[in-house]
């Protein structure tokens, strides 16, 4: 998966150093990422093409001998340097190298997100003993945000349920969806299963996790048996036309190959279609 990049070891500690020439600069506009010809700018590189103040950067996290930090600046594009979708990362190469440019642009939004206290409205401030941002005249501590989130792959004998999104990504996916305030994990499966198909779960066990940088969430993957197996079809159906186009059931020698196991997703499905989950 993403985050599988032994041996390298991705330090994510809040340990404050000063910017060096070859860090990586993290700049974000619109919810886009500025990259160089496709890859992440040092911060030589920066520096070299842009007049701006680049004397406050937040260090986000370190890699190897390279640190990535995120400047809160705005940019426009120019020559080889323009804004890319956050997916870019997914395919960017080497791998290692995109998991910790992920993992430090969900730092980075973090950052551009809380610049002023959500009680009385002060600039906040950065901590000096962990990553957090503290106002100063309330005293709120604000830390990084990490949305829990669950995939299942409900699962009826040899057969597994795949559906696909009504709108954004036409390949087919397991169900998902975040889990609400007062839920266990179980209750959240249960509950996105039903809304989205109107099937009933049982036998729910735990698959998993992955984080995921680009929805800034911790994905928990799960398996469920449905429930009265029998009083369901194979048929294709949805029961919620807002956040589904199509359920199907697939046999395993019959489910789609995808071309990545990057995500949790796909390796559940991989590990369902080559028998690795019964």
């Amino acid at each position: 998966m993403f985050q599988n990049i032994q041996p390298h070891i991705l330090d994510t500690q809040y340990t404050p150093r000063a910017v060096q020439a070859a860090d990586y600069a993290i700049i974000i506009h619109g919810g886009k990422l500025l990259l160089l010809a496709q890859r992440i700018p040092t911060f030589a590189e920066l520096s070299a093409n842009y007049q701006a103040d680049f004397t406050q950067p937040d260090y986000l996290l370190s890699i190897e001998d390279h640190s990535f930090f995120f400047f809160d600046v705005r940019l426009t594009e120019k020559g080889d340097f323009s804004y890319q979708s956050l997916n870019v990362l997914r395919t960017l190469e080497p791998q290692w190298l995109a998991f910790a440019a992920a993992t430090a642009t969900h730092l980075a939004i973090w950052y551009k997100q809380n610049r002023f206290c959500g009680h009385c409205g002060q600039r906040l401030t950065k901590g000096t003993e962990q990553r957090s941002l503290i106002c100063p005249s309330c005293g709120a501590e604000i830390f990084p945000r990490i949305s829990p989130a669950i995939i299942v792959g409900v699962k009826k004998g040899e057969q597994l349920l795949l559906t696909k999104y009504a709108a954004g990504y036409d390949r087919y996916a397991l169900i998902a969806g975040f889990v609400e305030i007062g839920e266990t994990l179980e209750d959240t499966v249960r509950r996105e299963v039903f809304e989205e198909t109107g099937l009933q779960v049982e036998h729910i066990h735990y698959y998993k996790s992955q984080p995921w940088a680009f929805s800034q969430s911790l994905l928990m993957g799960f398996f469920a048996d449905i429930a009265s197996p029998d009083t369901y079809t194979t048929e294709e159906y949805h029961s919620d036309e807002a956040e589904l186009s199509v359920a199907k059931w697939f046999d395993r020698d019959a489910i789609p190959i995808d071309d990545t196991t990057l995500s949790l997703t796909w390796t559940m499905i991989t590990d369902f279609r080559n028998g690795k989950v019964k």
